[in-house]
Order: structure tokens, then sequence, then C-alpha cells
């Protein structure tokens, strides 16, 4: 392992852009949070690191610096395989981060993904016993016969070439290495954001496969899920566009809390209020599905009364 947190220089835009590294450092505060951030999957390009400028934006809204770990698989293998500069296999992987994490001597460890990031920073949180994970959209396991009898065929192909050429080491039921932790005493929160609206072509489901796995995942306990109805699998995305996801990472990361984030009510917004009160919904759940589209409570309630 090469990476030194010695006078490790400040990461910025560029350089997290055009690294052709698997891992990435930023400039260490002892004593600050530490937020390892895992890269979610990309078949066309090599993926990119994730979060790095919402953790910015939050270091600017809190006032305090927040140490960094930015790590992608270049494999889109779940983090199973080589991670560049880090390890070979999630055991590797796990002693090098915990290496780096006593390295850099942090208040707080926290663990943050989604998609295939979300499964590593589960994975990874739990084995390095992380104070809190945040997790969008995660897999709970990556086993074939699971994933066959939930009628789970997204990445199946990952979970087969995974048991056909196994890793020195494996997790594939996230779930199963909660449980078995925490038997041993060890705890760490998880927070599991994911969207119930299917998402899938031809989906004959009633709710987002996500949903399944956070339910999965929640029932090892410690563990907090975040539902959103009108998000499918990209929840990051779908709290972006509702100017949600700031302040939940605000909320977990840092404690801090943020004012909510305008969001107008657009004139095809009130239009749909109309409709639906002609069609026969109730003022109530008008007012909670604009809520759940990120819209405050205040401004939802005026829109109602304008369509009545």
């Amino acid at each position: 392992m090469s990476l030194s947190v010695t006078d490790v220089p400040a990461l910025d835009n560029r350089r997290v852009k055009t690294s052709t590294e698997d891992v990435l450092l930023d400039r260490v505060v002892p004593g600050e949070v530490l937020v390892i951030a895992f890269g979610f999957v990309s078949w066309e390009t090599r993926p990119e690191f994730d979060f790095y400028g919402r953790l910015k934006k939050l270091e600017q809204a809190s006032g305090r610096h927040l140490n960094k770990i930015l790590v992608r698989d270049s494999g889109n293998s779940w983090y199973h395989r080589t991670i560049a500069g880090l390890g070979d296999h999630p055991d590797d992987t796990v002693e090098t981060l915990r290496a780096l994490v006593e390295a850099i001597r942090p208040s707080k460890v926290v663990t943050i993904g989604q998609s295939m990031g979300a499964y590593a920073a589960v994975m990874f949180g739990l084995l390095l016993e992380v104070q809190q994970v945040i997790a969008f959209g995660p897999l709970s396991f990556l086993d074939v016969r699971q994933a066959l009898l939930y009628h789970e065929r997204r990445w199946i192909a990952v979970m087969r070439a995974l048991e056909q050429n196994p890793p020195a080491s494996g997790y594939y039921d996230l779930a199963a290495l909660g449980r078995e932790l925490a038997v041993a005493g060890r705890q760490t929160r998880l927070h599991i954001a994911f969207g119930t609206k299917p998402d899938q072509p031809n989906s004959t489901e009633s709710v987002n496969l996500d949903a399944m796995h956070a339910h999965r995942l929640a029932a090892m306990g410690n563990c907090t899920l975040y539902p959103f109805p009108y998000s499918g699998h990209a929840v990051v995305q779908h709290l972006i566009d509702t100017k949600r996801l700031n302040a939940l990472l605000a909320r977990i990361i840092t404690g801090i809390e943020l004012a909510p984030e305008p969001l107008a009510i657009t004139p095809a917004w009130r239009a749909w209020v109309a409709e639906n009160l002609r069609l026969g919904s109730t003022p109530e759940e008008l007012v909670d599905i604009l809520q759940q589209h990120g819209f405050s409570y205040d401004s939802s309630v005026a829109a109602v009364a304008g369509g009545t």
C-alpha cells in the first residue's frame, strides 16, 4: 500500500475527474469526521468517484473539514476483486482501509455509496465497524440462488461471474454478515434510502426490488429506512431533483439541520393538483404526494387550496 496520510495535498475537482487511480485520499485533519465514499457501476466508461462534490458542499454548510477517501471499482465486481492501491479481494481491501482509518484518527467514520457503491458501503462499513453507513439502493446479496428465488435478475451476470471464479474472500449476503457481527457485539448504524416505484421495463413487481433488499438489511437491527415512493433505483438523483439530498447527508454525517431548500410548485404541478381534485383525490392525499416530491408542507397546502 503506497498511500500515506502525511502531507496529503487537498483534492480538487480536476484531480477527482481526471485521476487514473482507484482510490484517492483528501487532505487529512485528525479528529474530524472521515467519509469513505464508494463509486457506482458504469458499464460504458470507467466508474467515477462519487459524492465528492456533495461532501464539499457539506463542508461549506458546516464550516468543518471532512476527511475523505474516494474509492471506485474499475472492474464493476461489486468491490470483490482488485481495487488498485487497496487490495485484491474484500478481506485484503478492508485491512488496508483499516490501516488508513487508524492513521487518520477521525472522530467518526461514515461509509457512503449508491447502487454498487452502496453494497460496498454496507459491506466495508460492517467489517470496519464504522459508526454510520449511508446506502442508497443497495443489494443485500450477491448470491445466484437467492437472486433467482427473489426474481432479482438486474445484476445476476455479476453474481454468476463471482460464483464461477470466486475471489480469495467474499461476502455474498450482507444481511447474514450483519447478523453475524451483531452476535459478536459489533454495532454499526445503517441508513438505507431506496425507491419503491418499479422502474424496470415490463415490471410485474408491485414495488421496486430495492425495497426487498432494504427490508432484508433492516431485519439485522440498528437500521433506519428511508423509503421514497416516487423514486426508482436512482434514488440519489431523485433526492437531488427534489432538493433533499444535502439536508439528509448533513443530518447523518455532521448532525446539523440545514434549512429546507426552496422548491417552487410549477404551473404543471398546479394543473396536476386541479386534475386530481376533479377526479376525487382528497386534499390530504395530494398534500402528502407533493411533500414526497420535495415541496414544503406550507407550499403543498397552498397549492391544494388554490386548486379547489
